[in-house]
């Protein structure tokens, strides 16, 4: 590849600024779904994040609000404030977390936040949106799934060498040298 085509390439790469987010996971009970966010600031949006508010397509009454889980700052004794109820459709509910004012618990750039959560008693099938710091315009948020512990990952690789070494080991024939001669098969 040419210089300046390579050097055009790595700086279109740099560029690109990669969105906020709020990944979340579901954990599933009897009659109950556990939805737990972790707020990630990559400094799309320009600075802290003081404020979180996540659009939820089910109606207030199917959510338990006295389950709404707040980190340290966010809503609880310690600081902040928590809204929740219905959106402007009846069929949507919101949750918003607010920072203490003192801007301690701000998530920084490069920052990440866990601790938002909430309970429902039915699992949510639409998009989950979310919106940061008061603006208006909302995006998805990510459903994490499970990824390997490096200990499984290790497991799985030592697993896959020991298995090749045996499989290579089983196809070859050993040789035997009779004098000068050797018999058997040769690589």
């Amino acid at each position: 590849m040419r210089p300046l085509p390579l050097i055009l390439t790595l700086a279109l790469l740099g560029c690109g600024a990669k969105a906020d987010t709020l990944a979340y996971t579901v954990t599933s009970g009897v009659g109950r779904f556990f939805y737990d966010f972790t707020l990630v600031n990559t400094g799309a949006t320009g600075g802290t994040i003081y404020d979180l508010f996540i659009q939820v397509p089910l109606d207030i009454s199917l959510i338990d609000t006295s389950s709404i889980g707040t980190p340290i700052g966010w809503g609880d004794p310690t600081g902040g404030l928590l809204f929740f109820g219905p959106a402007t459709n009846p069929s949507t509910s919101f949750i918003e977390w607010t920072s203490d004012a003192s801007g301690l618990y701000d998530v920084t750039n490069g920052g990440s936040l866990s601790g938002f959560s909430f309970v429902s008693s039915q699992e949510i099938n639409g998009a989950l949106l979310f919106a940061l710091n008061g603006s208006l315009s909302t995006i998805p948020a990510t459903l994490s799934t499970s990824v390997p512990e490096p200990r499984d990952i290790a497991a799985y690789a030592f697993a896959v060498v020991g298995l090749q070494l045996i499989w290579m080991r089983s196809r070859r024939k050993p040789t035997r040298t009779i004098g000068r001669r050797r018999v058997g098969k040769e690589k």
